[in-house]
């Protein structure tokens, strides 16, 4: 039961169309194709796959691990005392993972963000779900400025939301090719408040699946934060790449959660 009926598909349209056109996007535009200049295939070998059937459906498969109490308290202590996100260091995580992988220091992928909201689009049965790409290069082997850069790259990211990856990926000046877009992995930090299912005489538990059933690309990583611990699931597709390579990346990632914040940045 809601207290007032939710906007209809005419008002939601309108009131995404004013946010839009109060943004300057023009300045977003130039920043993207600024950000994005040279941009590389991301991976080693050949080409995975063509750009039409990265965006198809294929099969999948998962690979999940636990990031305990400790290793995620240690982290958002340093991350409340030097104010970056939690989404940010585990950016930080997969793309370190994504270096030790591929051996390269310039690395991109596509993070999932809520577009701006208002009254009224907070009230719509609707979807503001966004993709926006985080380019991440590496300063010398031992970066120990990565997590705060990540996290101002993120900001940037969210200042110029309002130009979707979609458009930047079909704007001729950002020089995007498909093999470049179609290499990207993407990143989702899914902090949905889960709810416990309540049934009188009977225990209810969570069970997660092992992978993503409804992305479509060739890797994604999801961040499940709990109450006191978190998920890294890696959902792969297995006509792009095999298994192993689920569970090496996930073993990557947790060895930098717990290898920090020892080695996280120092503010100043």
């Amino acid at each position: 039961t809601w207290k007032h009926p939710a906007p209809t598909l005419h008002q939601t349209h309108d009131e995404h169309t004013r946010l839009r056109n109060a943004a300057n996007l023009q300045t977003q535009r130039t920043y993207w194709r600024e950000q994005l200049r040279d941009l590389s295939r991301q991976g080693k070998g050949p080409a995975a796959a063509p750009l039409e059937q990265a965006l198809a459906w294929g099969p999948k498969a998962g690979h999940t691990l636990t990031v305990t109490p400790a290793v995620l308290d240690r982290w958002d202590r340093t991350a409340r005392d030097q104010r970056f996100s939690r989404s940010s260091y585990f950016v930080a995580a997969f793309a370190s993972a994504l270096r030790a992988i591929h051996g390269q220091d310039d690395i991109a992928l596509l993070m999932v963000v809520a577009q701006r909201g208002s009254r009224v689009l907070d009230s719509a049965f609707t979807t503001r779900l966004n993709l926006n790409c985080v380019r991440v290069r590496f300063d010398g082997p031992h970066d120990d400025k990565l997590v705060l850069r990540v996290d101002e790259t993120i900001r940037d990211l969210m200042r110029a939301q309002d130009v979707p990856f979609a458009e930047t990926a079909d704007d001729p000046a950002a020089g995007l090719s498909g093999e470049v877009v179609a290499s990207l992995p993407t990143f989702v930090f899914q902090d949905n408040v889960v709810v416990p299912l309540e049934l009188p005489g009977c225990r209810a538990e969570e069970v997660v699946d092992p992978y993503a059933r409804e992305v479509p690309n060739g890797l994604t990583v999801e961040v499940l934060p709990r109450v006191d611990h978190a998920l890294l699931r890696v959902t792969i597709r297995t006509d792009y790449l095999p298994y192993s390579f689920a569970e090496e990346l996930n073993h990557h990632m947790l060895r930098f959660l717990e290898d920090g914040p020892a080695g996280a940045p120092t503010a100043g």
